[in-house]
């Protein structure tokens, strides 16, 4: 075998015959693509639906010894509860349907109005008596308080928002502690609707405002007896 010349540069030429191979792959492709065309255009449904039918009867990895067939996939896959949208009536019929279902329909006859549905600029508002929810100066919720909530987190549970919880108070005390028993009590509440409930902490929020957004007079004691509640916000914008 020759030596090369160490003086002399050597080139490599490329070989003549290299480009059939992207030529023969593009016409692979090609030929690929207009058969699929053809086959789709021409589709049988009848044929379609018994050659998918067949994986129903096949030995595979998600085999199950007892019926020696494929799981069903409707099966495979957890069912998610569809979104729902809810206006200010309709959120009101369901929470006293589910009241009415855990045993407290009829609750406007004991003296004290339990809840109220609102329509606000921020959202649907459900408004919580605070003196059916609590004792006075406690932040512990009252038994009669978690039916009310069981109901009402059964209403909201598939809404399709951001929820605030916000606690107000009426002007009888100090502001410090009007704030501190206001934001407890809202947590209370959140604690509820995430460790009883089994509602996601992801969709809430919490707040606690003292006596600085009343709904009504403080000089009565009815109005004060509004001002002393929970609000439950389902917000137009996402936070």
């Amino acid at each position: 075998m020759a030596k090369k010349d160490k003086n002399t540069e050597y080139i490599m030429l490329p070989d003549k015959n290299a480009w059939m191979t992207t030529f023969s792959d593009m016409v692979t492709l090609l030929i690929t693509f207009f058969v699929l065309l053809i086959s789709m255009s021409s589709m049988d449904s009848k044929a379609m639906r018994e050659m998918f039918g067949f994986f129903n009867e096949v030995m595979g990895p998600l085999e199950f010894a007892q019926v020696q067939e494929i799981q069903g996939l409707p099966t495979l896959i957890e069912a998610v509860a569809p979104k729902i949208f809810l206006d200010s009536l309709s959120l009101n019929r369901n929470i006293l349907n589910s009241l009415e279902k855990n045993g407290m329909g009829g609750y406007t006859g004991r003296g004290k109005d339990v809840l109220e549905v609102r329509e606000t600029n921020r959202g649907l508002a459900i408004l919580l008596n605070g003196d059916v929810l609590f004792d006075e100066g406690s932040s512990a919720l009252r038994e009669e308080a978690q039916v009310i909530l069981l109901s009402v987190a059964q209403t909201i549970k598939d809404a399709n928002s951001t929820i605030s919880i916000e606690g107000h108070t009426d002007n009888q005390g100090n502001d410090q502690e009007l704030y501190r028993i206001s934001l407890q009590r809202a947590i209370s509440v959140l604690d509820y609707f995430m460790y009883t409930a089994a509602l996601s902490p992801g969709r809430f929020c919490v707040a606690g405002y003292g006596a600085t957004r009343p709904i009504d007079t403080n000089a009565t004691g009815q109005g004060r007896e509004k001002n002393r509640r929970i609000e439950i916000i389902l917000l137009k914008q996402r936070i």
